[in-house]
């Protein structure tokens, strides 16, 4: 049975992803700081308290895992220290196969795409967004910057909508596809988990 660890496990996508993830029949290593707000049981699941920001809870979480999922969110520009430290933890990962990292659009060279997705065009200009932008910009430069099996995958808008499977991604030079639910692009993130040809691409995902 395959590993695979979640980094914002608590998190609206995150818990569909563990969720799939159980589904899909691996075992699950989930680093989240409150272990209460996680009440998922399972015989698969191990819930590791830690924060992201902490080299020895990223170590503890990924060790023994073969994929790792970044589902992290922050309401400050602190992104590109958690990604700094779980890159360094990521290359001393033997197993690693596939690291996959959920951005932002309008991160990196998507924010002109990103402008012309109506409900990002004012939140990027505004000052502390900006700088959240520009955070989650220098996390995807360092993962870029690294030899990481790494996917980008920067969702256009996400909402609670069900299970649609109209899931479709584009690079940052085409028109962005619309809205997609957190089901869908988890279902996405683990469909492409094994998939060969992913490494090191940046993709923009939304549905059709």
């Amino acid at each position: 049975m395959s590993h695979i660890a979640i980094l914002g496990a608590t998190g609206g996508l995150g818990t569909h992803l563990v969720t799939v993830a159980l589904d899909n029949g691996f075992e699950v290593r989930a680093l989240v700081r409150d272990p209460e707000k996680f009440t998922r049981t399972n015989y698969n699941l191990t819930v590791i308290k830690g924060d992201a920001g902490s080299g020895a809870d990223v170590r503890a979480a990924i060790r023994t895992c073969r994929f790792v999922l970044s589902a992290l969110g922050s309401r400050k520009p602190e992104m590109a220290n958690c990604v700094r430290n779980l890159v360094k933890e990521l290359q001393a990962l033997k197993l690693l196969q596939r690291f996959i990292f959920v951005s932002w659009l309008g991160a990196g060279d998507s924010a002109i795409q990103a402008q012309s997705v109506s409900e990002l065009r004012s939140t990027i200009t505004r000052a502390m967004r900006k700088k959240m932008f520009e955070d989650i910009t220098r996390a995807e430069d360092i993962i870029r910057a690294s030899p990481l099996p790494y996917v980008i995958l920067r969702p256009t808008r996400l909402t609670n909508a069900g299970l649609t499977d109209s899931t479709v991604a584009v690079d940052a030079k085409e028109t962005p596809p619309g809205p997609i639910s957190r089901v869908d692009l988890a279902r996405f993130v683990l469909r492409i988990l094994e998939e060969p040809g992913w490494e090191r691409k940046e993709m923009t995902v939304g549905s059709k």
